[in-house]
């Protein structure tokens, strides 16, 4: 068992940033966006303006301040894209709430760039920036410089506000400041550049965070970093994959990354991406739920990711260290074993039971991320076992023994209890439906 007590202070707002206050509409604010995936709402096949408005409110209420659209195609290789969001903007418009949206080109929707802005430039719902529409884009070009280069060319002929995700020469491997300077150069006929990232591990993808920032803030380039919960690809498919992230200590790596960094945005990656795990969009049950496909399984409650995220969306985009106000904590863990030893024996054709492939070794731990007003003890009992960690007040990462069972959490101030919370699932031996996915409470 560990802790690890995050020690808090205020960051200085650079003077650049105070005098970007001026008008939302002239100047790239820090702003908080989510990766919304266009192919897999929550609504389902069939989401209503309704549906999606829920979707926004879900958001805005975490400080997140619009959705970046990714559409892997448009109208004329899969015209379902373009009516879904344009459904999506008349809700936003609907919704009247401020809550911004811009399109993420993936595939094939590249080809359509002029119809995209076309479609959506002079809607209530766009964000714009000194006039001109924000589009972003995933994977620019695939893996032809030339062809991103060229699109990257057909965008500022558009008159768009283009800050494109694209590959660079070592692909999904860690940037360092060689690779970052590539970057920089390549995105110089762009406004700016979004680091996907979630496919690596949370020190890897906050070393890239600070090296890219550094390029892109000396080329005079707006950067879009992200930040993402925990990646592990879909069962049964090609990308079945994870990277370990022990509960929210990765997420907060990746956040402190940010914030350190003074990036201009952070996107959120992402917030319904139902097959590779890193979606933060609640599910409708504190437990599990089926979303928008079978294929995708019972989906484990993410929705700890997404609060425990408003702490350091609110230091993000102020500067300083948010005060305290409410003591908070928030769970993470798998519901089956992981390790070697403890799968011995077991029957391969279980559902789940095969582990993803991995470069580190995925724990089998309970994680806890706590957000106390004063010092108090977080008592964790499985069955007979009982941890006890002393805490001060702050941030503490805490994470313990995974047992079968149902963990329950006790919170104590001054011999009172404060909290008694049992875990929203049981960890067990012979149900491998989590298919090595972490299930998160509150």
């Amino acid at each position: 068992m560990k802790r690890r007590t995050l020690l808090l202070g205020c960051l200085s707002v650079p003077p650049a940033w105070m005098a970007s206050r001026v008008s939302a509409e002239l100047t790239p604010l820090k702003r908080v966006f989510a990766h919304y995936m266009v192919a897999w709402p929550r609504g389902g096949p069939d989401a209503s303006i309704d549906d999606y408005i829920a979707e926004f409110l879900d958001a805005q209420q975490r400080g997140i301040d619009g959705f970046a659209l990714n559409c892997g195609g448009w109208n004329n290789s899969e015209p379902l894209y373009r009516a879904r969001v344009l459904k999506m903007y008349r809700a936003a418009a609907q919704l009247g709430s401020g809550f911004k949206l811009f399109v993420s080109a993936d595939g094939n929707a590249q080809d359509e760039l002029r119809d995209i802005v076309k479609s959506t430039a002079v809607l209530p719902a766009q964000l714009r920036i000194g006039g001109k529409p924000v589009v972003s884009a995933y994977a620019l070009g695939g893996k032809d410089p030339a062809r991103c280069e060229a699109l990257i060319e057909q965008a500022e002929s558009l008159g768009v506000y283009f800050v494109p995700h694209f590959m660079p020469s070592t692909s999904e491997a860690e940037i360092d400041g060689t690779v970052a300077s590539e970057v920089a150069n390549r995105c110089r006929a762009a406004q700016g550049y979004f680091y996907f990232g979630a496919a690596g591990a949370p020190e890897s993808l906050a070393r890239s965070v600070k090296s890219l920032a550094t390029s892109l803030k000396s080329a005079g380039k707006l950067f879009m970093a992200s930040v993402t919960p925990y990646y592990r690809g879909l069962p049964g498919g090609t990308n079945y994959r994870a990277f370990e992230t022990d509960g929210f200590s990765g997420m907060e790596t990746e956040w402190l990354a940010t914030i350190q960094s003074n990036v201009d945005w952070v996107q959120m990656v992402t917030w319904n991406d139902w097959a590779e795990s890193t979606y933060v969009a609640p599910i409708g049950s504190h437990a599990r739920a089926q979303i928008y496909s079978r294929r995708f399984g019972a989906l484990l409650n993410h929705g700890a990711y997404l609060d425990a995220s408003r702490y350091f969306i609110e230091w993000f985009k102020c500067g300083a260290a948010p005060s305290i106000t409410q003591d908070k904590f928030y769970y993470f863990y798998r519901l089956h074993p992981v390790s070697a030893s403890a799968m011995t024996g077991t029957d391969a054709s279980l559902a789940g039971s095969v582990p993803p492939r991995s470069r580190t070794v995925l724990t089998e731990l309970i994680h806890v991320t706590l957000f106390l007003t004063q010092p108090a003890t977080l008592v964790i009992a499985q069955g007979d076992v009982r941890m006890t960690h002393d805490l001060p007040a702050g941030v503490s990462e805490v994470a313990a023994q995974s047992l079968p069972g149902t963990p329950r959490f006790t919170l104590i101030r001054n011999g009172r209890t404060i909290v008694d919370k049992k875990g929203g699932e049981s960890i067990r031996t012979d149900d491998f439906s989590g298919a090595f996915n972490y299930f998160s409470g509150s």
